[in-house]
């Protein structure tokens, strides 16, 4: 069963009331759901939605989540292997252009900085490619008003459908995993937030930066052939051999 955005959206509003269990924490991830609930798709360069299909389409989609630039803390809090937040920022920076390129497409699970929001957006602006923000619970301030980070596009939570060969499934990009049993079947929560944990079972996809060795990572390679492989095996179909 297909699911619209607008359904998907509830869902993961309805989920942002529940507790922050893979964080251990009993309280709910949104401690106040009114500014998540006011976040709009917008589109800052007056671009519009990009249609992604990353089965058909040959532009290059990438994806990596909590990148925490300048964020010292962090280093400690999950073991990422820098002396410092200046050499963690000029790591993440290079690795990222190592990669993208202008043509490509990157989705931005949340939790970009730690910084001033124009020394946020200063690094932003140096990044190659078309940038896609998934709000984080970092990237709106204590007063419930969402960073002005400059990206082509912002939203609470996108929805990518994928269609290939006997599969019709549906991606859920979250900065927040959901719980697993707010999952719909035929969906894949794709997810940042809890950084070198990881949700058991095989409908999430953790994007952290912890899970991409420090880079933007391809959607096919790191999203892709992990949910083609559940989906066959949901379905009891065998995966085709493309090699």
């Amino acid at each position: 069963m297909r699911f619209t955005q607008q359904r998907l959206r509830e869902l993961y509003l309805k989920d942002l009331n529940e507790p922050d269990t893979f964080h251990g924490r009993t309280r709910p991830k949104a401690r106040d759901i009114r500014p998540w609930k006011a976040i709009a798709s917008t589109y800052p360069n007056g671009s519009t939605e990009y249609p992604l299909d990353p089965i058909n389409d040959q532009t290059r989609v990438f994806v990596w989540s909590d990148i925490h630039f300048g964020h010292k803390n962090i280093i400690k809090y999950t073991g990422r292997p820098f002396v410092d937040a200046d050499a963690m920022n000029e790591g993440l920076i290079g690795a990222y252009k190592a990669n993208v390129t202008e043509d490509d497409i990157v989705i931005f699970g949340g939790d970009i900085g730690f910084m001033k929001v124009p020394a946020i957006n200063q690094i932003l602006d140096d990044l190659p490619g078309y940038k896609i923000l998934i709000y984080g619970n970092h990237d709106i301030d204590r007063r419930g008003d969402l960073y002005d980070l400059h990206f082509d596009e912002r939203h609470l939570c996108k929805v990518i459908d994928i269609v290939d060969d006997q599969l019709n499934y549906q991606l859920l990009f979250t900065h927040y995993p959901l719980d697993p049993k707010n999952v719909p079947v035929g969906c894949y929560n794709v997810h940042g937030h809890i950084h070198d944990n990881l949700v058991p079972g095989t409908q999430h996809i953790n994007m952290c930066v912890e899970h991409t060795t420090y880079r933007p990572v391809l959607l096919k390679e790191h999203v892709l052939t992990r949910t083609h492989k559940y989906e066959y095996d949901r379905l009891g179909i065998k995966q085709p051999d493309n090699s």
